[in-house]
């Protein structure tokens, strides 16, 4: 069963005025008590004074006729219940009477101790001249109180439950005006809030000052703010579906540039090893020619040698000649092997500068975080391009060398011929000798830097190596920090719609 606040204040009233009533009749039983108890006690006076005056002739000829008849007179009052008097000081019975048949008649008693009813007792002296003729007595019945008490509480009651009725009607119907109604409007209001599509348009007419108004204006000025915090969320609502949907497009694409970004530092890797180990290749024929220069070194100078000794002695210049001549042609061999090698260190030169120009591209590619790339790629180059100049000089070098052991040759094949002519082609042996020497020295020192220039592109490319780690390491990075984001902004934009949705329930305008 559900209690409206009409129905609870009116029970209220009907409490209230319940106990009301009670402790009015509790009051006014009381009160009618004291009054009838009053009345009977002036009662009991009156009649024992007129009692005593009546009886008064009866007592002093001793006339017991008399007194019954003068007390069954006084029976003939209903609120008397019995009557007696006595003779003398002695209070023994002399007449005695009470009512009887319901108080249609009167009989004699013969003692006051048949009086069993509930009385109230009024007792007096009958005198004459300050002589006592006897006692009398006047029994008032209490059936009376209670009957009075009965008949004065009955109309009370009447006339006080039909002020309540009418005052707790008033109170009712005034209760549905003033309370009930105005109530049921707002709660009419936040019917319409809470039901349907939430209208926070809904405000409630205000009429008067008191507390109901008050109440519906603070409840208009409640809605009026939740209606302006609603359209606020609804606007910002919009304005975060719309950046999360920028935001998640701006991660999907940043994330498919890091996969691609790692893709390609994948292959610029792959890349850099390459040119790593054709740069320790070619310091291993660098190393190579170094130690072919030496030994042509210790040959050109085993040359110069014999030759001081032709000079010396002519004579052994034929046995020597054979000796040279041997000596010349493993120069030529050497030569040819020195000039293979640079051939093959040239093409290493070539294929360095071919890889750091891709190493180069791919590090534009790369970005801002392919610049340190870039940077070695350059060096790279530059050492290919001093790579290339130095084997040119050693190919230079060697195309003198091997002029200069052809022209041995011819100086030898004349020497046999012609050895009076020994001296000049000796001489002529020593010089291209000594260019050949310095030629060899030459090729060795050309060697050298070419090893070292290798040896530098070798950490370069370690350093190549590093910086492509660290880079791939940073691209995975971010592709894992694209990958959260792009979550991050789906779950953002997922909660944007349903805040939109939550807020799209109220109607606010």
């Amino acid at each position: 069963m559900r209690w409206t606040v009409r129905a609870k204040i009116s029970l209220v009233f009907v409490i209230v005025i319940s106990v009301v009533m009670l402790g009015y009749s509790f009051a006014s039983f009381f009160f009618v008590k004291s009054q009838v108890y009053g009345y009977l006690h002036e009662l009991g006076d009156s009649t024992i004074l007129r009692l005593s005056k009546n009886t008064l002739t009866a007592l002093e000829n001793k006339d017991k006729n008399l007194a019954l008849e003068i007390l069954g007179a006084e029976t003939a009052d209903k609120r008397v219940h019995a009557v007696a008097v006595s003779l003398g000081d002695d209070k023994t019975l002399f007449a005695g009477a009470r009512t009887a048949d319901g108080g249609r008649s009167w009989e004699q008693i013969g003692s006051l101790d048949v009086i069993t009813q509930e009385c109230v007792v009024r007792e007096a002296k009958v005198q004459k001249n300050g002589r006592v003729l006897g006692t009398a007595w006047v029994y008032i019945t209490k059936e009376y109180i209670a009957g009075r008490l009965r008949d004065t509480m009955s109309g009370m009651l009447v006339m006080f439950a039909a002020l309540a009725l009418v005052l707790m009607i008033a109170l009712i119907a005034s209760i549905g005006e003033v309370v009930a109604k105005p109530l049921k409007k707002v709660a009419r209001g936040l019917g319409k809030i809470s039901e349907g599509e939430g209208d926070l348009t809904v405000r409630i007419a205000v009429k008067g000052q008191d507390e109901i108004a008050q109440f519906a204006s603070s409840f208009n000025l409640f809605v009026e703010k939740i209606q302006s915090l609603v359209g606020k969320i609804k606007e910002n609502a919009d304005i975060l579906a719309t950046s999360t949907s920028q935001i998640s497009a701006t991660a999907s694409e940043l994330s498919a540039s890091s996969t691609e970004n790692s893709s390609t530092l994948s292959q610029v890797s792959t890349t850099a090893e390459e040119v790593k180990q054709t740069s320790m290749l070619a310091l291993e024929k660098a190393e190579l020619v170094a130690k072919l220069a030496e030994d042509s070194a210790h040959i050109s100078a085993e040359g110069e040698a014999a030759t001081k000794e032709a000079v010396e002695g002519m004579e052994r210049i034929k046995e020597e000649m054979e000796y040279i001549a041997e000596s010349i042609v493993k120069l030529s061999e050497h030569s040819q092997n020195i000039g293979e090698i640079i051939e093959a260190v040239n093409d290493i030169a070539n294929e360095s500068n071919l890889l750091s120009v891709n190493a180069s591209i791919e590090a534009s590619k790369a970005g801002e975080y392919g610049k340190g790339f870039g940077v070695v790629a350059q060096e790279v180059k530059s050492l290919s391009d001093q790579s290339r100049q130095a084997t040119a000089q050693v190919r230079a070098i060697l195309n003198d060398i091997q002029a200069s052991t052809s022209a041995a040759v011819m100086a030898m094949e004349r020497g046999s011929k012609a050895v009076d002519t020994g001296v000049r082609l000796a001489v002529r042996s020593g010089g291209a000798i000594s260019v050949l020497a310095e030629s060899v020295e030459n090729s060795a020192k050309s060697a050298t830097q070419i090893a070292a220039s290798n040896q530098q592109q070798i950490i370069g490319f370690d350093q190549l190596t590093q910086a492509m780690e660290s880079i791939k390491i940073a691209s995975e990075q971010n592709t894992k920090g694209a990958l959260q984001l792009e979550d991050a902004t789906a779950q953002l934009q997922m909660l944007g719609h349903n805040l939109k949705d939550l807020a799209g329930k109220f109607k606010v305008d």
